[in-house]
């Protein structure tokens, strides 16, 4: 009966492990090159060259360029010729006519012109501290692509050196199996185990494949730094020089310049001074009399109507307020999870590498126990398992706390 159970056991495990081996797709190489002289900040600096978002940095200076240009300007707005002709040929016809021409030009309100320049030094610093923020997202993607690659990559040498192991425990099984020490389902269990271990070995080069190509997909490059670990900062807390942060608080310097000069603006109405001539006739004589014009205009009162524009400009710099502070929470809540979840892997690590010394002496003893016939084999797989899951563990930890170092400069702005 207990013959009959084992057999089932290992049809089962043996036809999984074929189905698995079966079903995995033929791997396509998407392999990096290392560069040792590359450095992490050589390729933030070059993905942010080739960066989509490099269109609204491009954006925001041609914005700075044409504020400028008004700031500049010694007019405040579009200027007018002024054409008129007046004849009372329908009322009196006394043959009187009269031409008014003038060259009209807008000029600023008290304060305005600095109010304007103003916008524009607010739209220039905001564009400089958007472009530094971009370029610390940019890091971030970075990073966390190149531990990607770092993690798959442990992985797959794990389960290479796995399924070595695997390998030799199978050679040795099936010639034991010869020499009659060794019956035949010890060796199916074996063998199953073995492309069972081939089978998470192609899985692994699967992801390392995948990570791979994340990397070229966000780095438009083959090449990677032989080496991006960073020490551990010994200011890590958060503060306004945050380049998110920063780049919030200039979005909102320069909504408030924008009130500023909108309250000054009267929707556009501006003081204009109109120069020109203005010709009369009387009584049908071709003879004209010339004079200069000169027209001031002064726009007074109408702050009803130009309250609305005030408003939605103020609602813009709330909105700009309120977005500043809710990404100084999230900075917040993500700066202390990533110290919390460092200060974890440390201690994790430590247990990690006991548990790694404790599963080497556990797979040379029962090694040991197998040769000399005092354990079955699926009890030996069982404690291989258990022991390459600790290794596997102590070998990946070490890795993950060197990321999250990374991942908590990335949190509170340290830029490579």
């Amino acid at each position: 009966m207990i013959h009959l159970r084992q057999f089932l056991v290992l049809s089962i495990l043996y036809g999984y492990g074929t189905l698995s081996f079966a079903l995995t797709v033929e791997a396509h190489e998407d392999t990096l090159v290392i560069d040792e002289n590359l450095s992490l900040r050589d390729v933030i600096d070059a993905t942010y060259q080739h960066y989509p978002q490099q269109a609204i940095v491009k954006a925001y200076e041609d914005e700075v360029q044409a504020l400028e240009q008004r700031s500049t300007s010694w007019i405040a707005g579009y200027p007018m010729v002024y054409l008129q002709y007046i004849d009372d040929a329908l009322i009196s016809n006394q043959g009187i006519s009269e031409i008014q021409s003038g060259y009209q030009v807008p000029v600023w309100m008290w304060g305005q012109k600095e109010a304007s320049q103003r916008v524009t030094d607010q739209s220039s610093l905001a564009a400089e501290r958007y472009a530094v923020a971009l370029k610390h997202e940019i890091a971030g993607l970075v990073r966390n692509a190149l531990w990607n690659i770092r993690i798959t990559e442990n992985r797959r040498d794990l389960a290479h050196k796995i399924l070595a192991v695997a390998d030799e425990l199978l050679r040795v099984v099936r010639r034991r199996v010869e020499l009659g020490d060794m019956s035949k389902s010890d060796m199916l269990l074996a063998e199953s185990d073995a492309l069972e271990k081939k089978s998470l070995l192609m899985q692994a080069e699967a992801e390392v494949i995948h990570a791979n190509k994340a990397y070229q997909s966000l780095t438009r490059t083959r090449l990677m730094p032989g080496r991006f670990e960073e020490k551990v900062a010994s200011d890590r807390s958060l503060s306004d020089s945050h380049p998110a942060l920063a780049a919030a608080t200039a979005s909102v310097e320069r909504a408030q310049a924008e009130v500023d000069f909108v309250r000054l603006s009267k929707q556009g109405n501006q003081p204009s001074v109109m120069i020109g001539t203005d010709s009369t006739s009387v009584q049908r004589s071709r003879d004209y009399g010339t004079g200069t014009n000169l027209v001031f205009q002064i726009p007074i009162g109408g702050d009803d109507w130009h309250a609305p524009q005030v408003a939605q400009a103020n609602v813009i710099l709330n909105e700009k307020l309120a977005q500043r502070e809710a990404l100084h929470r999230q900075l917040e809540k993500a700066a202390h999870e990533a110290e919390h979840i460092l200060d974890l892997d440390q201690k994790a690590l430590v247990v990690a590498s006991r548990r790694k010394e404790i599963a080497e002496e556990q797979l040379r003893m029962s090694k040991i126990a197998l040769e000399n016939g005092e354990i079955s084999m699926i009890d030996y797989l069982k404690i291989q398992s258990t022991a390459q899951t600790a290794l596997k563990d102590a070998a990946e930890r070490n890795i993950l706390v060197l990321k999250d170092i990374s991942t908590l400069h990335q949190a509170v702005g340290i830029s490579p």
